[in-house]
């Protein structure tokens, strides 16, 4: 087996015991063994282990849908991530970039403070309308950075960079600005989205979540080929057929729909789309047809393993994963500067 078959398969059994050891661990120990009883006895499989109610709740009500959103957030961030880096030929460039996370806390706060004063904004519940709203916001402000950017119907990548940087810091004002008028009560819930949670996962929700991260997943895998061409320079590209202005409307719409879909769920989740691509890269190579599958198993991984720990390191409160997630990164991401470092001063 190839190197890169052995990388893949094991990102592959990493993701399948994250998963089970995330159903498992927690306040409530439930044994592993009982928590494929769970999973079995749901979809109708009788089994003999003696599984308490509070033990098939816990795990199927509670954990399974914490545990199902790690994967697909965790996934969509660093596929996104990867394939914003591979448009751009910047290894520097992540969602948020875009502002794709501040639009969403901009608008997610919004509703936290005013959704008492227009009960209409509560479409379901509140949860799930504040996603609602946050996912709106996200694109919004990505589509008004994507209409800046434009410069004789084309995407200037340079325009679109300082676009995003330009509409980062009014989201992230005018955010801190209702953070300012908001009283204790809403500035704690403001302060707990913006730094990232999957305690609010849950089932009804899932479907949601399943639909805006696979389907626009599938998308940009499809565009790995794409976006390998792209690497050689937009000029080259042309010169060889591709529509460099589709590819780079399709990454943008998919990465917006996954990361605004991520954010309206979770709150901001920082360093995912980040890291993942540059450590992947390291493995395996700049090929995005195996650079984008692996960085959407070890997203799931890392952000699994993230929420493992936020759940567990204080019992019984949680710690932001937004909070795990910069303490994971930031010590890879310092890492591989160094490394670029000794790198070019070879």
């Amino acid at each position: 087996m190839s190197r890169q078959g052995i990388i893949g398969l094991l990102l592959v059994v990493l993701l399948l015991v994250c998963f089970v050891v995330n159903l498992s661990v927690g306040n409530v120990h439930v044994p592993v063994s009982h928590v494929f009883g769970s999973i079995f006895e749901k979809i109708g499989f009788h089994t003999d282990l003696k599984i308490t109610e509070i033990e098939y709740n816990v795990v199927y009500n509670i954990r399974f849908p914490r545990a199902v959103y790690s994967c697909l957030i965790g996934a969509g961030l660093a596929v996104s991530g990867a394939a914003l880096q591979g448009i751009f030929r910047n290894p520097l460039v992540d969602s948020a970039l875009i502002g794709i996370s501040t639009g969403a806390s901009l608008f997610a706060s919004l509703f936290i403070l005013f959704n008492g004063l227009v009960p209409w904004l509560i479409f379901f519940n509140e949860g799930l309308s504040l996603s609602i709203v946050a996912f709106f916001g996200a694109t919004c402000i990505a589509f008004i950075v994507y209409r800046l950017s434009l410069s004789n119907g084309e995407i200037n990548s340079l325009t679109l960079i300082l676009a995003g940087i330009a509409l980062n810091a009014l989201t992230a004002s005018l955010t801190g600005l209702l953070s300012f008028l908001a009283t204790d009560d809403q500035l704690r819930d403001l302060t707990f989205w913006t730094l990232g949670s999957l305690g609010s996962a849950n089932n009804d929700s899932l479907l949601l979540l399943l639909v805006f991260t696979v389907i626009p997943l599938v998308v940009i895998l499809r565009q790995a080929k794409s976006l390998n061409v792209l690497s050689l320079g937009e000029s080259n590209a042309q010169y060889m057929g591709y529509k460099v202005k589709t590819i780079k409307i399709v990454v943008i719409v998919c990465s917006t729909c996954m990361v605004g879909a991520a954010v309206s769920m979770s709150g901001v989740i920082g360093f995912i789309g980040l890291v993942v691509p540059h450590i992947i890269r390291i493995l395996s190579g700049p090929d995005h047809r195996l650079l984008l599958p692996f960085s959407a198993f070890f997203g799931a991984i890392l952000l699994s393993c993230a929420d493992m720990i936020s759940r567990t390191i204080l019992p019984p409160t949680e710690v932001p994963i937004g909070i795990i997630t910069a303490l994971m990164g930031t010590p890879v991401f310092i890492a591989i500067i160094f490394k670029h470092k000794r790198k070019f001063s070879v």
